[in-house]
């Protein structure tokens, strides 16, 4: 399992999207990773598991996880130590694109668990079930820049007509030109509209992020095989449901 728990200032749904790039430009890093490389970080940890516990609290500690787990695998250490003696960087490749790479695992299993702040803007649920969540990202992130004359329909829009040939540097002064063009004319001024979006690295990304989502949208939609429409819960174009209500979603729920 790969778990990621982040918080900050950023909408979750921008959060969300440099999880998905972090994870996608990853295995390009483990591809480049030279076999000294590799085998020096391997090496790191070996070393770092060997390290002797330091007082009998923390070797108390260490059992009794072992024993409130039930699995009472007292010899986990040993074992790990063993497996990473003989991993190499292609066992490595195997196990991320049989886990985690969502283009070629089997049974791919996400979830997201995203917390909005009541400070920041959110999507209505009628948003999260109309927009990706790059746009969701990059609205967020217009708002809390305080540009707020562009609506979520228009940046939606503007995103469809990118052309995906184009530099981020010439997709983000067409955004200004855009975000000017729906000021009012006493307070239109495109330079000071470029400036504000260039020193905002979050706009930037979100936008950079938005047009790589574009030409690789993920859709979990196949990988859901229950409905909670009838419940009232709304679906992401990317297949992601929204649980606006969690007592109705847990009584929904059948024990097994």
């Amino acid at each position: 399992m790969l778990e990621f728990i982040l918080e900050g200032e950023s909408n979750p749904a921008y959060v969300t999207q440099r999880i998905n790039q972090f994870i996608r430009e990853y295995r390009l890093r483990l591809l480049e990773l030279s076999t000294e490389e590799f085998e020096s970080s391997v090496q790191s940890l070996i070393s770092l598991k060997q390290e002797k516990l330091v007082s009998i609290g923390d070797e108390f500690g260490w059992h009794w996880a072992h024993i409130n787990s039930d699995k009472y695998r007292f010899d986990k250490l040993e074992n790990d130590i063993e497996h990473l003696k003989q991993l190499s960087k292609d066992d490595l490749l195997a196990f991320w694109d049989k886990y985690i790479n969502k283009d070629t695992a089997k049974h791919y299993t996400r979830l997201d668990l995203q917390t909005w702040s009541a400070k920041i803007w959110q999507p209505t649920p009628e948003e999260f079930e109309m927009y990706p969540s790059a746009v969701l990202s990059l609205f967020g992130c217009l708002r809390s820049g305080g540009h707020t004359t562009l609506s979520i329909a228009e940046v939606y829009s503007f995103l469809l007509s990118v052309t995906t040939s184009n530099s981020i540097d010439t997709v983000l002064e067409e955004l200004c030109e855009l975000y000017s063009s729906k000021q009012a004319p006493s307070t239109i001024n495109a330079g000071t509209a470029r400036t504000a979006f260039e020193t905002s690295s979050k706009i930037a990304t979100a936008l950079q992020m938005a047009i790589s989502s574009a030409q690789d949208t993920p859709n979990f939609a196949n990988l859901s095989t229950t409905n909670f429409a009838s419940i009232g819960m709304k679906q992401s174009p990317e297949g992601i449901w929204l649980i606006n209500d969690y007592t109705q979603f847990k009584s929904s729920q059948a024990l097994h």
